[in-house]
């Protein structure tokens, strides 16, 4: 079983020949399995120029050689469709069990040559293990139910559908969901009573116990497209990340597990959306290319010309079947986009590594990172059904790993915080609104999981206005607006914190603002939740609904107090507007 962390990252040579062996054997029975760093790395070469880092992984380790598989455990993929006849994934697959938003029948697998999206993310969820071809899942025996709300309207009605409404979803126990805003840049508004017209349902699926819900955080750390104005970025967002993680509102709910990504180095993966509503990470990768393979078709300098990451591990998976479909097609000469190219060795139907083009190795994005959380999900349920969906959320926060330890807080030219790095709860739990509390582990969840005694009747304080008798100025660091609740018999674990604001201080269009919101506890943790540097597309910063994860464990009684600073405003200069408003509500044991 899975020794600390520390221990996998520096290997005796005998250890590494151990491992080698082993993944040696592994591929005997799905041949590329020895390139699925996320599963098992020991710092072997895979997809990419890089090698991945030795140890950063999902921790499998030996659960699936005890036969912890996911044997039993229906995983529901809300996506475009997915391929249910892929020869790596039909065994898999719950027949009759998927369902098409289009057609109104059984079988989602897309008809866009494009759409592979779900077909990958399936595949990282539970490709079949062991049958002599291709990959292998995280959960190699789950069992997989397709909802192609991607494919069609993507409306509400077709989320509720998969999420607890159609009869194909009643049987499932994890939903993963790789998928979010299509322009992140909009504050959350949504009533209490629309959002308790999602909560409550979600919490009674699963015979009261509640599906559990994966989210994707998204993929706009670094830019965020814009379907009139390009890919959008002011320069001042670039250390603190374009968009955030609360600008989704699933992701704000309390039965989401939202899910950032992290890549083969042990560090944010280069797109992964930050944000206070951040739970775990899962391994995400990069891009996968290789230049030996990208310049032969392409144009001169090309390779040379682009960012380094797009040369450092992706996740390989399944694909779309066949040589014209999906990510992994036959390269068209000459290339008129990138994806005409082939972009690494496994591309193609001249393949040596597999010439079958039913697998790809450029998935990426926290929509790869979301399915690898899931299938750790599908191990636990295994390995205890009974969990609840508040209990797979407690094991994970307090069993995953600390990456990337010594992200730093951002700081302007005056040594002003603009965003936290990890910070440590009056609880001993680290958080990070670019990892959460950390990489998933799948050996120390299931460890955790098996014989976990339940968390217990959810205390919920229901949503508390702060009494504000005037606006308050929202000044600088020295003269904060602040306003706060007290929460009397409430939790006395915290196991999440919602909270709503209201202001008329006014914010640029599509531009970065100035100012920092913070929530501090009663243990006195300050989380921030909105940080300086960040960019959106309303007028105030006023929102509905976002979730503050950095305070689990910490006690929810006491007063929480919301802060408001205007991070440029100079000493002694006039407030460009107040907060007039702050509610929260805070969930527990």
């Amino acid at each position: 079983m899975r020794q600390i962390f520390k221990k996998r990252t520096a290997l005796s040579l005998a250890t590494l020949a151990v491992l080698a062996s082993a993944t040696a054997q592994a591929q005997q029975g799905d041949p590329l399995y020895r390139y699925q760093w996320h599963l098992m790395n020991y710092g072997q070469q895979v997809l990419g120029d890089t090698r991945p880092v030795s140890g950063i992984d999902l921790g499998i380790d030996d659960l699936h050689d005890y036969n912890i598989r996911g044997k039993g455990v229906i995983v529901g993929v809300l996506d475009e469709g997915t391929e249910i006849r892929h020869p790596d994934l039909a065994a898999n697959v719950v027949p009759n069990g998927s369902w098409n938003f289009n057609d109104g029948s059984h079988d989602p697998t897309p008809t866009n040559p494009d759409a592979a999206h779900g077909t990958s993310v399936s595949g990282i969820i539970a490709a079949v293990g062991w049958n002599g071809i291709g990959v292998r899942g995280v959960a190699p025996s789950a069992r997989l139910k397709s909802f192609n709300f991607l494919d069609s309207d993507a409306n509400n009605e077709q989320i509720q559908y998969a999420w607890w409404d159609g009869p194909e979803s009643k049987d499932v126990a994890v939903s993963n969901n790789s998928w979010g805003s299509t322009i992140p840049l909009f504050l959350t508004v949504v009533s209490e009573n629309e959002l308790a017209a999602w909560e409550n349902p979600m919490s009674a699926t699963r015979g009261g116990l509640g599906t559990v819900y994966v989210k994707a955080a998204g993929n706009s750390f670094a830019s965020v497209p814009h379907p009139l104005f390009g890919e959008l970025c002011p320069a001042s967002a670039a250390q603190v990340g374009c968009s955030q993680s609360i600008n989704d509102t699933e992701a704000n709910y309390f039965n989401v597990i939202t899910v950032a990504a992290a890549n083969a180095a042990g560090k944010r993966s280069s797109y992964s959306t930050p944000g206070a509503s951040v739970w775990v990470s899962g391994l995400g990768g990069e891009y996968g290319w290789e230049r030996a393979s990208v310049s032969v078709n392409a144009p001169a300098g090309f390779a040379d010309r682009q960012p380094a990451v797009r040369f450092d591990p992706a996740i390989v998976t399944t694909d779309l079947s066949g040589c014209v479909n999906g990510y992994n097609a036959n390269a068209v000469v000459p290339p008129e986009f990138v994806s005409d190219l082939n972009l690494n060795r496994l591309e193609s139907d001249q393949s040596a590594i597999d010439g079958t083009c039913n697998y790809g190795g450029t998935m990426n994005g926290t929509s790869a990172a979301a399915p690898t959380v899931s299938g750790v999900v599908a191990l636990m349920l295994q390995a205890n059904p009974k969990l609840s969906f508040r209990d797979v959320k407690y094991i994970l926060a307090t069993t995953s790993r600390r990456i990337d330890p010594n992200q730093a807080a951002v700081t302007n030219a005056d040594g002003t915080v603009l965003s936290a790095g990890w910070t440590v709860n009056a609880a001993g739990r680290a958080f990070s609104n670019w990892y959460g509390y950390g990489l998933v582990d799948a050996t120390m969840a299931v460890t955790r999981a098996t014989g976990f005694k339940s968390l217990g009747r959810l205390v919920d304080s229901g949503w508390q206005p702060a009494q504000v008798a005037a606006a308050q100025p929202i000044g600088n660091v020295a003269a904060p607006a602040r306003a706060t609740v007290r929460i009397a018999g409430g939790a006395g674990r915290v196991e999440a914190v919602q909270i709503g604001m209201a202001s008329d201080y006014p914010l640029d269009f599509l531009e970065s603002t100035t100012l920092r919101v913070s929530l501090i506890s009663p243990s006195g943790t300050r989380a921030i939740v909105v940080p300086a540097g960040a960019a959106f597309a309303v007028d105030t910063m006023t929102f509905d609904l976002a979730a503050v994860n950095a305070f689990i464990d910490e006690t929810g009684n006491g007063d929480w107090t919301l802060e408001v600073v205007d991070t440029a405003l100079a000493a002694g200069a006039e407030t460009k507007g107040n907060l007039t408003s702050f509610k929260i509500r805070v969930l527990g044991h």
